[in-house]
């Protein structure tokens, strides 16, 4: 069965409104990393008569249920001693943690002053000290991170890499979080399909606490999943339901299950190389047509562009690109020295890649970017959007190249075309 088929039969109003959202997809190149498909297989599943099943006691059981399965698949996928995944969103999940390791009062070091934002009333009132990237060559000093750390003796340090472009020292931040007596927290949510497949370093040894979104980088369904280490499991529980959090319905819990199994294929390993290569051809071609790359390139997904390299501030490159069919997010780029902070613009692989764009185009592309934003006139714009409609015309919203054989062979069918047409 076709949903939109139905759907347009139904409600055409509604209909229009996808209708028009699917066009807009086809014909634009989103850069945003929470903007990346879902796999074809895990919306099929969100999409199933399991949605008529309300989640059962035994469903939860973390022994015998669907929530158990799916939190042992996780801890296989990331080795770590125990999951949670009832929070439902990254936010939800951020309180928690919150909740569980710190009190009113306490000092909290964080990089780029992430989940701040998420400290949203009088019960998580803490006292914030950034740590940033060196701000004249934006990488991570971890010699200055463990002086003010010892400085400052934080009760919990927390890595959100979201702005920064290059691998992490995990171990060493370890180090040093010991070294001051705090707990280390890392959120992963936009590294977290990279780390699976054993493209990017793991977190997950050395942190008490790792968070990440199970949707973007994942693929998967709109969930989020807390991990730490065993001494900490019956804690975390027992904030998760005291904070009334009570998990995901049964086709999401399914659907993550079935996500989990999909991590493994040489499939997912080859698209998140791919992911990386990506980013590296679209940095080289960003620089190449004249703008300037922090941090001087990128080992992820990410890269950073300055804004002053351009003709625009950060929010009117955004503008203009989402004009000409490209979605990109900003953000200001925190450094050691509160004097100094990049205005930047922010783009990540991570979509581009799951539809299938190749490495070259990638990097004809960057240049293209880069021309435009240096040069915003009629004839470099138009030639942007000449080439976004060639990239585009023939692109599928998920590429087959990343699907395993057992799925290819019924993405034909309609049950499933619908997902990617």
């Amino acid at each position: 069965m076709n949903p939109f088929n139905l759907l347009k039969q139904a409600d055409p109003e509604l209909f229009n409104f996808f209708e028009k959202k699917l066009d807009y997809q086809h014909k634009s190149l989103s850069f945003i990393p929470d903007e990346n498909s879902t796999s074809p297989l895990c919306a099929a599943i969100l999409g199933n008569v399991l949605i008529n099943n309300s989640v059962t006691k035994d469903e939860f059981n973390r022994t015998m249920g669907l929530e158990g399965l799916t939190c042992k698949r996780i801890c296989e996928i990331f080795g770590a001693d125990h999951a949670n995944l009832r929070a439902i969103t990254i936010e939800g999940a951020s309180r928690v943690v919150f909740q569980a390791l710190t009190q009113r009062g306490d000092i909290v070091m964080s990089l780029d002053l992430r989940k701040k934002e998420h400290c949203n009333n009088e019960n998580f009132v803490y006292r914030f000290e950034n740590f940033g990237v060196d701000p004249k060559t934006q990488l991570l000093n971890y010699d200055e991170i463990e002086k003010k750390a010892l400085n400052c003796h934080p009760h919990l340090i927390i890595v959100s890499p979201i702005n920064y472009p290059l691998s992490i020292d995990y171990a060493r931040l370890s180090a040093i979080a010991k070294a001051a007596g705090a707990y280390l927290w890392c959120d992963i949510s936009q590294n977290a399909g990279l780390i699976a497949a054993g493209v990017l370093s793991s977190p997950v040894p050395y942190a008490d606490v790792v968070t990440f979104r199970t949707f973007g980088s994942l693929q998967g369904p709109q969930s989020a999943v807390i991990l730490c280490s065993s001494d900490l499991g019956n804690l975390i529980d027992r904030t998760v339901t005291t904070a009334g959090h009570k998990g995901l319905l049964t086709p999401s819990l399914a659907a993550l299950a079935c996500r989990m199994i999909e991590l493994k294929s040489e499939n997912h390993r080859a698209y998140a190389r791919a992911v990386v290569e990506n980013a590296e051809a679209f940095a080289e071609g960003l620089t190449r047509g004249g703008v300037k790359v922090l941090a001087s390139g990128t080992q992820t997904h990410l890269v950073m562009v300055d804004s002053k390299s351009t003709a625009l501030s950060a929010r009117g490159a955004q503008e203009l690109l989402f004009q000409n069919g490209i979605k990109v997010r900003t953000t200001d780029l925190l450094t050691s020295d509160a004097r100094i902070k990049f205005d930047s613009i922010r783009f990540s692989t991570l979509p581009a890649t799951t539809r299938g764009v190749s490495a070259i185009a990638m990097s004809r592309l960057g240049e293209a970017i880069a021309q435009m934003l240096v040069n915003p006139d009629e004839q470099r714009t138009a030639a942007l959007q000449e080439l976004i409609g060639k990239i585009t015309c023939d692109l599928p919203i998920f590429s087959t190249a990343w699907v395993d054989d057992a799925v290819k062979s019924v993405c034909d069918t309609e049950a499933f075309r619908w997902i990617n047409s």
